[in-house]
Order: structure tokens, then sequence, then C-alpha cells
């Protein structure tokens, strides 16, 4: 199999760009694909990037006329539009579409029986995970991979309950659990260097990481980039699931993305995973202080 034209559902989202750029990097001949109704301008990629519109309800008969000569497709839109994702893969099956790369980037692995318990969206995600399994399944010519990644270091600090501005954080039992994370960068070399590999990354959930770190670790980092002590509150795990699971429960956004940020802390150590794929992808850890100074001069340059 070889992959050599990519279409991306997303690329002016929150992780969007970052692969949009990997897959130019690698040399792949890119389509980025939008809703009718978007409102974001088709002129803000580079001049090879072909721009398709679908309407907005994702029909096949839309669907499938665009595909066709596609040869993955890559989605990076919210993962909790599954509905959408569902018919995104039909449709890839109906033009010939050989690879497709879902929206379950994110801080937690979705088939974890304890995220599925706190947070609906996971339970959603391998729901996905089990059409896309099945359609591979009916079609030979059709595959797909999960990419799984840990938190998103570098897009939100405050959302790893990190303020930079403020030189505080947040911690649970202590900060010393290992959690994998990865930069936005990260991700979207992975997401190519799957494309790259397609026979050993097929119908499978790969892991990746920028690095396994503590929190405690990442605290650190940041009084050496900001060269100052930071103040850190720390909670007990069991008691803040508990009650940010009460707050989520009565529709509580904020508390949602809380329990989130347990999950990815708790259980998200990717190193302990069978398919872990740094080795296979070619990938190597990148440099924790180095990435936080990036994220400390980016706040900076905004204040």
């Amino acid at each position: 199999m070889n992959i050599k034209t990519v279409t991306l559902l997303g690329a002016d989202g929150k992780l969007g760009p970052a692969i949009l750029h990997a897959l130019l990097a690698a040399d792949f001949t890119v389509t980025v694909l939008k809703r009718t109704s978007s409102k974001s301008p088709d002129n803000t990629y580079p001049s090879h990037v072909t721009v398709r519109r679908v309407s907005d309800d994702f029909t096949l008969d839309t669907l499938v006329p665009v595909l066709q000569g596609q040869d993955a497709v890559v989605v990076t839109i919210k993962g909790t539009q599954t509905g959408v994702q569902t018919k995104l893969a039909r449709a890839c099956v109906q033009a010939g579409v050989r690879r497709f790369i879902p929206a379950d980037f994110g801080s937690c692995d979705s088939s974890s029986a304890w995220a599925q318990s706190l947070v609906p969206l996971f339970k959603h995600k391998t729901e996905l995970r089990d059409v896309l399994m099945q359609l591979a399944d009916e079609s030979k010519a059709f595959s797909w991979t999960s990419l799984v990644c840990g938190h998103f270091f570098d897009w939100s600090p405050e959302f790893l309950h990190v303020w930079v501005r403020e030189r505080r954080a947040e911690t649970i039992d202590g900060g010393h659990a290992k959690w994998s994370a990865s930069t936005l960068a990260r991700i979207g070399e992975a997401t190519a260097r799957i494309l790259l590999r397609p026979e050993e990354t097929e119908n499978r959930v790969v892991y990746v990481q920028s690095f396994l770190v503590s929190q405690v670790e990442v605290v650190r980092a940041y009084e050496r980039a900001t060269d100052s002590q930071w103040a850190v509150k720390d909670f007990e795990s069991k008691r803040y699931e508990r009650e940010e699971k009460a707050k989520a429960d009565g529709g509580d956004r904020e508390a949602v993305e809380n329990l989130v940020w347990l999950l990815g802390t708790l259980d998200g150590n990717w190193e302990e995973k069978d398919g872990f794929a740094m080795k296979l992808l070619g990938l190597e850890n990148e440099n924790l202080d180095a990435v936080v100074r990036g994220v400390v001069e980016e706040h900076a340059s905004k204040s």
C-alpha cells in the first residue's frame, strides 16, 4: 500500500494546522475538506493545497465523489462528532479510500473502562472504533488507525492545570504518577508517519508521546523556565473524582475537562501499552525543558 493523496477534515481546529503542516512536510498531496457553512476562508493554505466543500449533513452522495482518488482521510474535528465520522468512514469504503484516521487523539485511551465510566465521550469513541473494525472486516481494501497521544502538552497549559502567568499549578496525589503527553507538532509528525508506514499501522491503535513525565517534573520545568518558585495545590484523587463526577453529571462542562485531566494523569502511561509505537514510527522523546520554555515564551509574547 502506497499512500500519496490525503484528505484532512478539521484543518482549522486546534490540532488540524499541525497535522496539515506535517503532511505537507512529508510530501503528501493534501485536500482540505470543509462544510459548506464553514466561514473559514479557503485561501489561507499553501497554494498546492486543494479545498473541497461538502454539504453540512455529509451525505454519501456528496462525500463519495469528493473522496474518490484519495488514499487516506484524516479527521481532526471534535471527537464527540462520531456520527459525522461514521458517515465519512462509510463514504471512504465506497470511494476506495484505503486508510481512515479518526479523531481519536486525546488525553485518554477511549477503550479504558475507567475513562468510559467517567466521561461519555470515550464510550462514543470506542463505538466508532467498533464501526471501523466492522468496515475493515467487510472490505479488505479499507483500513483504519487510531492515534492516542496523551494530553496535548503545548495547546493549553490551563487544561493541564498549569497557570503560567500566575506561577501556580495543581497536582493529583502528590504529582508523582507518570503520564504520556504530546506536543501538537509531535501529533502531526506521528500522523504523517502512520501514513508512511501503512502496512505496519493498519487496523490498530498506536500510542505515541513527546515524553513520559510526572506533574512534579512539569512544575520543576516551569520553575526553571520562569526562574521562580511556583505555588502548588494538591488534590486527593478519589475525593476529586467523586466531586467532579457529581458536577459533570449535573451538566458542568468544566468538571468534564477536570475528569479528563485526572484520567490523563493517572491512566495515561503509554509506555506500558502493547501498542506503544515510538520505535515503529521512528520517533524519539522531546526535551521537556525546551518545550516548556517555548510555552512560557509564547505566553510572554501575548501579555
